[in-house]
């Protein structure tokens, strides 16, 4: 008998306890859910603007920040294709600062006058009106946005230009695919295209790196001309004559 009242007791103890968390956790939340939130502060931002952003994950409101709490922050930011993962934080003051880190992007990549961003995971992300990205070169005439091993070639070039020389990376403006033709190059403050061609990217890579300083400062013998040739093994042209430069 004196077993059974032991268990009995035992079952109603827990059965308190188990309630009291209950009903902390759930007061918690309300407590989160409810904190008075006076501002948003975003940052770690380059491809979009922190108002841009804030705009977008529905952050901008004032009037709808009662409706916020710090999880439901969060995941209205990841939601945003270019962002990676949002980190988010109240002080006392309630101030929430939103620092996010977006997704590696690799180059703007146009294809039938369709611009989308592709990550470094090959992630095709469409381009979002106002977005910044002046420092991302264009990808061109890649036949299909799916082509990874267009895609894959076009990478190469611009990691090997932003390990050998990153004043000529940042320089670079397109990669021309030529829908699986001979590669062309265009730079930022170079008038004429350098003919790239297959193969040999890291050789060629270095090979323009070493006349660069001449190129960009339009020395000779570079000036007045129409394109430099990298496409035969060990050569540099240097193109005066009209060569076919479309496609």
């Amino acid at each position: 008998m004196k077993d059974k009242i032991g268990l009995i007791s035992g079952i109603i103890l827990f059965a308190f306890l188990l309630t009291g968390m209950i009903y902390l956790i759930s007061v918690n939340d309300e407590n989160e859910t409810n904190k008075t939130i006076s501002e948003i502060k975003l940052s770690g931002n380059h491809l979009f603007s922190a108002s841009g952003y804030m705009e977008r994950c529905g952050l901008a409101d004032k009037n709808k920040y009662k409706a916020l709490s710090l999880q439901k922050i969060k995941i209205n930011t990841e939601k945003h294709p270019y962002i990676h993962k949002a980190e988010v934080q109240q002080d006392g003051n309630g101030v929430v600062t939103v620092k996010v880190f977006e997704k590696e992007m690799k180059a703007v990549v146009i294809n039938k006058s369709e611009a989308n961003l592709i990550s470094k995971n090959f992630e095709i992300i469409k381009l979002e009106d106002n977005s910044e990205i002046s420092e991302l070169p264009v990808i061109t005439n890649t036949v299909s946005v799916k082509n990874i091993s267009l895609l894959r070639t076009a990478f190469k070039i611009i990691d090997a230009s932003s390990a050998v020389n990153p004043s000529m990376h940042r320089k670079l403006a397109e990669v021309n695919l030529r829908n699986g033709g001979e590669i062309m190059l265009r730079f930022s403050g170079i008038k004429y295209p350098v003919l790239f061609g297959k193969g040999n990217i890291s050789k060629k890579i270095i090979e323009l790196s070493a006349i660069w300083n001449k190129v960009i400062k339009n020395q000779q013998p570079f000036k007045n001309i129409n394109y430099i040739d990298l496409r035969f093994n060990d050569e540099i042209f240097i193109g005066k004559s009209n060569v076919e430069l479309n496609g």
